[in-house]
């Protein structure tokens, strides 16, 4: 049977918007939350790293606000999380979270991470592998699928130029310092979300007395996300994120390329979509 993970979050205020929890808040959570499921059924994120020479990247991500959770309604949220191994060759880890408030679910998250055979570097930099058969035993009959994770993102790209409604577009740029990064001195995931969050704030800022219905993305905040990640970025990378707002159905779409700003050649860090 598949195994879930549930305990506790006790919230404050540096974890909220007027709105709603930040995008970056819920990308700790449930890092944090997918690291306590594999502690608890696999093993822990240092021993895959230190003695099986096994890491994780994050690939794709998604997060869906349900209702409406803010800090005057809750002292805490109850999270629940599960995990599975997805492809063919065990090429991909699904962790799955549920935050719980006083009405229920109100926020979903599902991250695809992609494992990495180590090569024994401090810098943790590695190579794409399945898991290994010996944690690969390690996880219930019910807890690995054959079928991949496939990201939304190029399709939701795609329905976005082709139906127009293009509003404003700006750029923003951001330096990767090392309060940004993880112990290996890459980004960490989560921060990208707040590259993201804030290029759109800036496109508000500049765009929204031209534009008013920019405005419903600060005053109602962002129901979903869908982001895929390329590369990392690393310590001191100078990034350029390209910020383009479209209608979308009855709402709006940010959609936002992370780029480098000093034309490194090496293609986008991530790709971002914001829906309100």
């Amino acid at each position: 049977m598949a195994r879930s993970s549930r305990y506790e979050v006790v919230l404050d205020a540096s974890l909220f918007s007027p709105t709603q929890l930040h995008p970056t808040a819920v990308g700790r959570i449930g890092f944090q939350a997918g690291t306590r499921w594999l502690r608890d059924h696999v093993a822990s994120h240092r021993t895959l790293v230190a003695e099986h020479q096994v890491g994780l990247v994050l690939w794709a991500w998604q997060l869906e606000y349900e209702r409406p959770l803010r800090f005057h309604e809750a002292d805490e949220v109850q999270v629940e999380v599960d995990a599975k191994v997805r492809g063919p060759h065990a090429s991909q880890l699904e962790v799955a979270m549920t935050l719980s408030g006083p009405d229920g679910v109100a926020v979903r998250t599902r991250a695809a991470s992609v494992p990495l055979r180590l090569s024994g570097d401090q810098a943790l930099s590695g190579s794409p592998a399945g898991l290994p058969a010996d944690l690969l035993a390690r996880f219930e009959p019910d807890e690995v699928e054959r079928a991949p994770y496939r990201s939304p993102v190029p399709a939701l790209r795609a329905e976005l130029a082709r139906q127009g409604g293009q509003l404003a577009s700006g750029t923003a740029e951001f330096r990767v310092h090392r309060h940004h990064c993880e112990v290996a001195d890459q980004w960490y995931w989560a921060e990208s979300l707040g590259f993201a969050a804030g290029s759109r704030e800036e496109l508000l800022r500049t765009n929204g007395g031209r534009v008013p219905e920019l405005r419903r993305a600060l005053s109602e905040g962002i129901r979903r996300l869908d982001v895929t990640w390329l590369r990392a970025g690393q310590l001191w990378d100078l990034l350029q994120v390209r910020t383009t707002a479209h209608r979308y159905g009855t709402g709006l779409a940010f959609v936002h390329e992370l780029v480098s700003a000093e034309e490194d050649g090496g293609g986008p860090y991530a790709i971002v979509v914001e829906r309100t």
